[in-house]
């Protein structure tokens, strides 16, 4: 949160001097003191960050006239190209170059303008006529890539931000087929109903010719269960797969050495992450130690805490005893509760409070995501112990017989797809709350901009697609470690349904079945709400279906339930994860 506000701070050109002057509260006279230490070592080690070299660039024309004569005599003619995502630095130093010739042109799509969150400011494009008055306008409203379907529906969902130029965009192609609206039960369904609808295209089609897109990195993870399931090729463009990402490693390398001790390559990912104070030097004679005696690191941590310094010492021990406590828990419970205990009890969470808004979200989700991931296969499974979970995921991890396949789906965000075409689209995760996408507690951000830039990135997708787009959404989801319900995404109420080939009028759409019409907010199921749970009583599970209760052990969100179901399974679920409704 911190390096976020220090970063605006710098996108708007405000120095360490105005953040100290305007501090009001004592968080932000802490804030403002935090930002003034880190650029004191920024200056003492010699070095800039990013924000710098924009900041100091404008800094450097702005304060020094013969600096700034210098290039704006020697560049006569200023190109900038993506124009709708240049930050306030950037928008000031083409200002200050193109002061005396006047000579500025800029390309830039309102519309595509999907960065504000990295510091790109859509009234720059907005503006430019107000900023330069003999500025010709000239609008490309002619589109190549897309059917005219297509770009109806792109137009159609656009023309509500009232933020934008406007323009039209039409094509000379044929006027192409409906778009597909799925709605689907949960994100398994639509990562099965993705795969199908590719292996029918695949006959017509290469797979390289398809995209698959979401709003979040998390939602790969279905998406690649989907694909692996139906022997479909992908590959993840602008990030890495679920299990290779460092978090989710990180995660699973806790898991790997509470199994097996002797994991040496997990013990030295986890032994400070999170950071525990273990210097390199101590680790080094932790190693030597192991080496010469013939041990694993772990088993050499109870025989060495002598050698090392105190203070050390103390974190190798407390490590040493919460890995200890992890393995003896191991026999007792699910693979699902301990490794939500793993997570919980070693703070590896915290890691992540010095990122920015977005990636904190992204890698958290990723983490829940692998939480939700484990929470499944206890539930499907006859062996719920760690050890089998992790052979599920070597069989994932180890060999991926599609990796470099030239002939491959593509799986990426929106974000990542921005400039790029393809002839099928699939856009998915349609629902409130995840697109678009629920706003964190703490971000400052206007919300009418944030429905606004969320929009743009609906836009951007759609119009990715050159001859076929698929819109798909689930009423249910498995997000924050346990399933929320949701209505389908505001955003498609505002494509005309004649362009849509849904099946059900989207005004008529329920988040789940026998709910009354209508849309309602995005909610979490809650485990812990207030409904009988006692033997006898009548449940339904998100997986299972309706079941009754034949045992209780326990109480609270860590009770542990026997469930009879109406297909005959009998489950042993904790309430904490099983996202139990009344029956």
């Amino acid at each position: 949160m911190i390096r976020t506000r220090n970063s605006q701070a710098k996108n708007q050109i405000v120095g360490v001097d105005v953040i100290a002057q305007r501090a009001s509260t004592f968080r932000e006279q802490i804030i403002a003191r935090i930002f003034r230490h880190y650029q004191d070592a920024l200056k003492q080690n010699n070095a800039v960050d990013f924000d710098d070299l924009l900041t100091l660039s404008v800094e450097l024309i702005r304060d020094h006239e013969d600096v700034r004569q210098t290039y704006q005599t020697q560049f006569s003619y200023i190109l900038i190209d993506e124009y709708q995502d240049t930050n306030r630095p950037q928008y000031l130093f083409a200002r200050y170059l193109a002061e005396v010739h006047q000579n500025i042109c800029v390309v830039g799509d309102d519309d595509q303008s999907i960065y504000a969150w990295r510091g790109a400011d859509i009234r720059n494009i907005l503006d430019f006529e107000a900023d330069y008055p003999n500025a010709l306008v000239v609008r490309l409203e002619q589109n190549y890539r897309s059917t005219q379907v297509i770009l109806d529906a792109g137009n159609a969902l656009i023309r509500n931000n009232a933020g934008r130029k406007g323009k039209e965009l039409w094509t000379d192609r044929a006027r192409g087929e409906k778009i597909r609206l799925k709605r689907c039960a949960d994100e398994a369904e639509e990562a099965r109903w993705i795969a199908g609808v590719a292996r029918d295209f695949k006959r017509a089609h290469t797979y390289r010719d398809m995209a698959v897109l979401y709003r979040t990195n998390a939602q790969s993870r279905a998406l690649e269960e989907g694909c692996r399931r139906a022997n479909i090729p992908y590959q993840i463009v602008g990030d890495v797969r679920f299990y290779e990402r460092k978090e989710v490693k990180d995660v699973l390398a806790y898991l790997k050495l509470v199994v097996n001790p002797r994991d040496s390559i997990s013990f030295w990912r986890v032994i400070n992450t999170p950071r525990r104070g273990i210097g390199t030097t101590s680790a080094g004679r932790l190693d030597e130690f192991a080496m010469r005696e013939g041990l694993a690191p772990y088993e050499a941590l109870a025989h060495c805490i002598d050698t090392i310094p105190k203070r050390t010492a103390h974190a190798m021990q407390r490590f040493y005893d919460m890995i200890e406590g992890f393995r003896q828990d191991m026999e007792a419970i699910p693979a699902d509760e301990l490794a939500a205990n793993i997570v919980d009890e070693t703070g590896y969470l915290g890691n992540f409070e010095k990122l920015l808004p977005e990636d904190q979200m992204s890698r958290r989700a990723h983490v829940e995501e692998l939480l939700t991931d484990i929470q499944i296969f206890v539930e499907q499974s006859d062996d719920v112990s760690l050890e089998a979970y992790l052979r599920k995921v070597s069989l994932v991890t180890d060999v991926d017989q599609w990796e470099n396949a030239a002939d491959a789906v593509t799986l990426m965000t929106l974000h990542s797809a921005k400039g790029l075409e393809f002839p099928i689209v699939f856009v998915t995760g349609l629902e409130d709350g995840l697109f678009p996408i629920l706003r964190p507690a703490g971000d400052d951000s206007n919300m009418e901009d944030a429905l606004e830039e969320e929009r743009r990135l609906f836009y951007v997708g759609i119009t990715r697609a050159q001859d076929r787009l698929f819109l798909s959404y689930a009423m249910r989801r498995q997000r924050y470690g346990g399933a929320v319900t949701s209505s389908a995404s505001q955003f498609l109420s505002e494509i005309p349904e004649d362009l849509l080939d849904a099946g059900f009028k989207i005004s008529e759409v329920s988040s789940i079945p026998g709910r009354k019409s209508g849309r309602e907010p995005a909610r979490r199921v809650n485990p812990g709400e207030p409904f009988l749970m006692d033997v006898g009583s009548w449940v339904v599970h998100p997986a299972w279906g309706r079941g009754q209760i034949q045992s209780r052990a326990g109480s609270g969100q860590t009770a542990r339930l026997k469930v009879r179901f109406d297909g005959g399974a009998v489950k042993t679920l904790m309430v904490k994860f099983a996202n139990l409704q009344p029956g």
